[in-house]
């Protein structure tokens, strides 16, 4: 088939460093250049945008397949491939657009862009004065960049991929930290063939929604993927016949991997407050953030606001064992050589070991229907560790477990993403 091609627009800061790409990371499906003549500077790759379609593919999957992980696999490899199926979609990116050495672009000297570097983390960024200095390259919000897609002949195959970029599109990102709202994407123009139920308009509009609110159905997910509902479950239908599984009754318990769902396993929800541009929005995130995570004063802390955590006061320098904090993401770093992180269990396969768990809460900047822009929260509600395969120890100069449960996970979840639809704030009266 001929190609697509999306015309596409970063919309948040887009950290996606790392290695030179081979010739077929940045032109795969032909027009190959030389390794030489490759921008070493090239901000999107090929094969990043494939794995966060591939991660957004899994979630759309979930609700169809539930917990046949074999059957997952198969879908999965019925539409990108795996190493014994090529993929059924070629992409490429002609012209990778090139990155930005910029330390301080304009919106890092903004008085509220301490907050932003806050959720950049100390990878990203590093404080300056009120605002923040950027420590790694990064392609600039409003640059854009063509994708193109040969898209495969069958018209179910071809809606899960584009299923799966409009929720990259609407949900996620690309590259470095897309939780807290970086690497943003979104479809400005289209050109060549998409499958049903795919429009441009639906493409275009991955990244704004209503000012009216999100829409969804009982199973928790947007109209736009619930119209793909036929052909996931033919291609789920294919999969199971690739590996001998007949149909799921559904999750008999939490998923183990993040599911677009009802409300039990997926809940999302929007700012009430408006917001000028990306920056802005966070910039409030940041601030809402670090409240949220920090809820104890500190008074004669040597920095603003002076809270710290609970758990930094009493788990970590004290003698309780919950750790709810580690629901948002695991390990975390503190002080003196302190670090909660999840092992392994001695009875796991591989044995004993460091893991990480990501956050389940998202935070994204979109545009809302009357030219503003909102903060989109969601979680995913699904098994934050494995049942008798990892617990959760404190290392440092004191070693003992700890307690982090899903009830946290969709306690500071839910907290989070209805406080602020309501338009409340977790930002408290501080004095030194």
């Amino acid at each position: 088939m001929a190609w697509t091609t999306l015309t596409m627009q970063v919309t948040t800061p887009l950290f996606n460093g790392g290695h030179q790409p081979a010739p077929s990371e940045s032109t795969e499906g032909g027009n190959s250049r030389s390794a030489r003549n490759l921008d070493a500077d090239a901000g999107i790759r090929v094969s990043s945008l494939r794995g966060a379609m591939r991660y957004w593919l899994r979630a759309i999957a979930g609700a169809e397949v539930g917990n046949q992980i074999h059957v997952l696999a198969a879908l999965e490899s019925r539409v990108f491939g795996s190493t014994t199926r090529a993929s059924s979609v070629a992409m490429r990116v002609p012209k990778p657009p090139p990155v930005s050495r910029n330390s301080q672009p304009d919106w890092c000297k903004r008085d509220d862009a301490r907050w932003i570097g806050y959720l950049a983390g100390q990878g990203l960024s590093k404080p300056a004065g009120r605002g923040c200095q950027l420590t790694r390259p990064f392609v600039a919000p409003g640059t854009t960049f063509d994708l193109q897609l040969r898209l495969p002949r069958d018209d179910d195959t071809a809606a899960l991929v584009m299923a799966a970029l409009w929720s990259l599109c609407r949900y996620g990102g690309l590259g470095a930290r897309t939780r807290r709202g970086f690497g943003g994407l979104r479809v400005i123009a289209v050109e060549g063939h998409l499958p049903t139920p795919w429009t441009t308009e639906r493409l275009c509009a991955a990244a704004v929604v209503s000012g009216d609110g999100l829409d969804s159905d009982e199973q928790g997910r947007p109209p736009e993927i619930a119209a793909c509902a036929p052909a996931l479950a033919r291609i789920a239908a294919l999969a199971r016949q690739d590996v001998g599984e007949a149909a799921p009754e559904g999750w008999a318990d939490l998923p183990t991997y993040p599911v677009f769902g009802g409300p039990d396993i997926f809940i999302a929800g929007l700012s009430a407050r408006t917001f000028g541009d990306w920056p802005a929005v966070l910039g409030f995130a940041g601030e809402q953030y670090r409240w949220f995570r920090a809820t104890e004063p500190a008074p004669g802390a040597p920095y603003h606001p002076p809270i710290k955590t609970r758990e930094w006061l009493h788990t970590v320098r004290g003698n309780d064992r919950r750790f709810a904090l580690g629901a948002l993401g695991l390990p975390v770093n503190f002080k003196d050589g302190n670090i909660v992180q999840p092992e392994k269990t001695a009875a796991a396969a591989g044995g004993k070991a460091p893991l990480r768990r990501a956050s389940p809460l998202w935070l994204r900047p979109v545009q809302d229907g009357d030219n503003g822009w909102r903060l989109l929260s969601f979680a995913f509600l699904g098994r934050f560790l494995p049942d008798g395969e990892a617990e959760v120890f404190l290392r440092g100069p004191q070693s003992k477990k700890l307690d982090v449960s899903v009830a946290d996970v969709r306690e500071l979840s839910t907290n989070w993403i209805t406080t602020l639809s309501r338009g409340d704030s977790f930002v408290r009266a501080a004095t030194r």
